[in-house]
């Protein structure tokens, strides 16, 4: 099943969304991770700044404090508060900066220690301190301790920074080679379901030519290019049938031409200069003949001028009250003499049947259909023509005795240039009557249809409306552009 080309732009549409979605939540997920890493690490950084602070001060203190006790000069007395001072607001800034138990629990400890060596800055005598001097070796040993411990968080900071770097980078080259991927496989998808496809159907009209074998475009690629390519196997099929009709055409119009013409060749060739006439009623009957047969070639030419008419929306129409009954009793009258193996048999209701048409139009198709009952009858027979109404509207029928018609048929004996393909080659005509006609009901607003078997004759049945509803729709010209 062809997929069109929405879907197609649809589905690409939504795999490039989700592959940039999943690209933005990947970087924007790993960016948030990495600035969370970044700001534990200034946290860190700012502890153990506070905690160097702490350790410098202590040592100042200490430093101060002995100076005093050797000296005995106030300077470092006030020195000593100064350091002392400086002490505690390090040691509130590294516990405002303590974030976990094992920092604050160190954090605690030290604060006790340095408030029971501010208690008593000199040692006792005889005590350890007094004996090695390490007043804060206890308060160092835990400064050193809460530094090693924001060391070690810093440096797992850091390698988790590193891994997510490594991660951001591994997701760019994925990102990268997917987006590469799939550029390629669009592209490669646009190239076999659109231009390969379009070059194709291309190729194909540029191949067309009249006269050439018939060229069909391959059905690929998305809907829309099988449609198209469709629509120009289908264009192109009907321009070939239509061709084959033209061909057949001039066949049918040379061979009745034939005829007509060897009849009209020899009745002129009987007369001679420097001969003798014939016998008056030889003379008599060759210029009978001839008569026919210009009527016959007359026929031929109203017919193509009329098609010619109607293709071109020329064929005017001189509409007003006409008497069907009447139309059809004169053209049953014409059509009498024409051959004597054939009866015409009438049957219509008493009175006027008033149509709004164009009486010679009507009487046109009403001749063609008399004559192609009679011609298409030929062992002869009863010629059967009927008048009747119905609630809206009026119908005449033909019916003949004749050849039939095929029921693969019925519809195509209606279009130009069409005959029976069982008897074009003995039956003469080029396939314009019954098309004008059709074409001429229209126009009236009726129909025309035939029922038939072969081999057991036809019925043609007109319909036409009342002179009220005809009145309502009949054009004053027959529109153009016929199916071929």
């Amino acid at each position: 099943m062809s997929r069109s080309l929405r879907s197609q732009a649809v589905t690409l549409t939504l795999l490039l969304g989700t592959l940039i979605g999943v690209t933005v939540a990947a970087l924007a997920g790993t960016t948030a991770r990495m600035e969370r890493n970044s700001a534990r690490m200034m946290h860190v950084l700012e502890t153990q700044q506070a905690s160097d602070s702490l350790e410098k001060a202590l040592i100042y203190h200490e430093r101060e404090q002995r100076l005093y006790e050797a000296t005995g000069l106030l300077s470092h007395v006030w020195e000593t508060e100064g350091a002392k001072e400086h002490v505690r607001q390090s040691l509130a800034e590294v516990r405002q900066l303590a974030d976990s138990p094992e920092e604050r629990a160190f954090v605690d400890e030290l604060g006790d220690e340095l408030e029971g060596y501010f208690a008593h800055p000199t040692p006792i005598p005889g005590t350890f301190e007094a004996r090695t001097g390490k007043m804060l070796d206890r308060e160092m040993h835990l400064s050193r301790a809460l530094e090693k411990l924001n060391s070690a968080d810093a440096h797992a900071t850091f390698e988790a920074n590193q891994r997510w770097a490594r991660r951001a980078h591994v997701v760019g080259l994925i990102v990268s080679l997917a987006m590469v991927t799939g550029a390629a496989l669009a592209f490669w998808t646009l190239r076999r379901e659109l231009y390969w496809p379009l070059e194709a159907v291309r190729e194909a009209l540029l191949r067309f030519r009249p006269g050439t074998p018939l060229q069909r475009a391959p059905a690929a690629g998305v809907r829309e290019i099988r449609d198209i390519a469709s629509a120009f196997n289908e264009t192109a099929t009907r321009l070939e049938h239509q061709r084959e009709v033209q061909l057949g055409f001039l066949a049918g119009v040379a061979h009745d031409l034939r005829n007509p013409l060897q009849a009209l060749r020899a009745a002129a060739t009987s007369v001679r200069p420097g001969h003798p006439l014939p016998p008056e009623q030889k003379l008599r009957d060759r210029f009978s003949l001839v008569a026919r047969q210009v009527d016959r070639l007359t026929r031929m030419v109203e017919d193509l001028l009329d098609t010619s008419r109607i293709e071109a929306g020329q064929l005017s129409l001189q509409c007003d009250e006409h008497d069907l009954v009447e139309l059809v009793r004169e053209s049953v009258e014409l059509h009498r003499p024409v051959s004597d193996a054939h009866h015409l048999e009438t049957s219509w209701p008493k009175g006027a049947l008033w149509v709004r048409c164009d009486g010679a139009r009507i009487a046109q198709v009403l001749n063609n259909l008399l004559s192609n009952a009679i011609k298409y009858s030929p062992g002869g027979g009863q010629v059967r023509v009927e008048v009747g109404t119905t609630a809206d509207g009026a119908w005449v029928a033909v019916h003949d005795p004749g050849v039939g018609v095929d029921p693969s048929e019925r519809e195509s004996i209606f279009e130009p240039f069409r005959r029976s393909a069982t008897h074009r080659a003995n039956i003469p005509g080029v396939g314009l009557g019954l098309s004008v006609a059709r074409r001429i009901l229209e126009a009236h607003g009726g129909s025309i249809h035939v029922e038939s078997e072969p081999g057991r004759g036809s019925t043609f049945r007109v319909q036409l409306p009342r002179a009220a509803a005809a009145a309502s729709h009949t054009p004053l010209f027959l529109p153009g552009a016929l199916a071929m």
